[in-house]
């Protein structure tokens, strides 16, 4: 842990309830918050609401605006909690890839759903899901409404890698917060057209579902080579599509955690399936973790 939580600034009110959700955060382990803004006078890159007010504007408008942005972000964090540091950057670029090079280094990086501009209008937003690929260390989305500060921590578990390494990292998120984890798994069970015996069917299904309940024991002695403090896992499995599966039993979570789930080149380029979905249908924060730089 480095102590850094990065958190990106736009102005827009997802802005701010990622702004509150880092604030909160901050105030349960002792981080230092870097809010982030980007600014690009590129017509191209009106992520900011600018449109035609900025259209035509010198350079130092979008920086003076930035700055101004970035004042007023840190005077709300002053008012919610005297006790956080932060420190401001304003840079020029693209959103998604300065954040990008600001989580180098840093706990997490939070940003809100959805921005200003063209980009308001997408279920997620084009600087969220484009960080979520590039950045270098976890991802924590937040939406607009009411922040949980109450419930478990629901992630999503397979034998992948990737699945133990979300495991990992909200087995730390609740131990920050004393809260539990609720680790869920999704199973299928084949379909045999020949298989009418209800007997032999039921062994199949609870055979599958026991092998998937062992999954997630498995992913937790992987994890111990963290200390993960008491936390208390529950073990969920269900049987179903893995997306529909963690959003199920999320109802009362605080927090949502997903591996990314992409491999090699792909994992550049793209999100898992399930992460994508669950970043798209949650209405609560998603954490987002991909495995560690090498």
């Amino acid at each position: 842990m480095t102590g850094r939580i990065v958190v990106g600034v736009d102005g827009s009110q997802q802005s701010g309830s990622a702004l509150d959700w880092a604030v909160a955060r901050a105030r349960f382990g002792g981080e230092q918050l870097e809010l982030v803004n980007a600014y690009s006078p590129t017509p191209e890159l009106d992520f900011y609401g600018y449109r035609g007010l900025a259209a035509g504007q010198p350079l130092e408008w979008f920086i003076e605006s930035s700055e101004h942005l970035l004042e007023a972000a840190a005077a709300h964090v002053r008012a919610l909690a005297p006790d956080v540091t932060c420190t401001l950057t304003s840079k020029m670029g693209h959103p998604a890839q300065v954040l990008a090079t600001a989580s180098e280094a840093a706990d997490v990086v939070v940003v809100g759903r959805r921005g200003l501009g063209r980009a308001a209008g997408a279920l997620l937003g084009s600087v969220s899901n484009g960080l979520t690929i590039q950045a270098h260390c976890p991802v924590v989305v937040v939406g607009e409404g009411e922040l949980p500060t109450t419930g478990p921590i629901v992630v999503g578990v397979d034998d992948s890698e990737f699945g133990t390494h979300a495991l990992r990292y909200a087995c730390a998120e609740a131990d920050v917060r004393k809260a539990s984890v609720r680790a869920v798994v999704a199973y299928g069970v084949p379909e045999h057209p020949r298989l009418t015996d209800p007997e032999l069917v039921a062994r199949m299904r609870a055979d599958v579902e026991a092998e998937a309940a062992d999954s997630v024991t498995r992913a937790l002695d992987e994890a111990q080579g963290t200390d993960l403090g008491s936390v208390s896992v529950e073990r969920v499995a269900v049987e179903g599509r893995a997306a529909e599966a963690i959003l199920g039993n999320a109802a009362d979570a605080q927090l949502i955690v997903v591996g990314t789930h992409g491999k090699g080149l792909v994992r550049r380029v793209l999100l898992g399936s399930v992460s994508r979905q669950v970043l798209h249908d949650a209405d609560r924060p998603v954490a987002v973790v991909d495995l560690p730089d090498s």
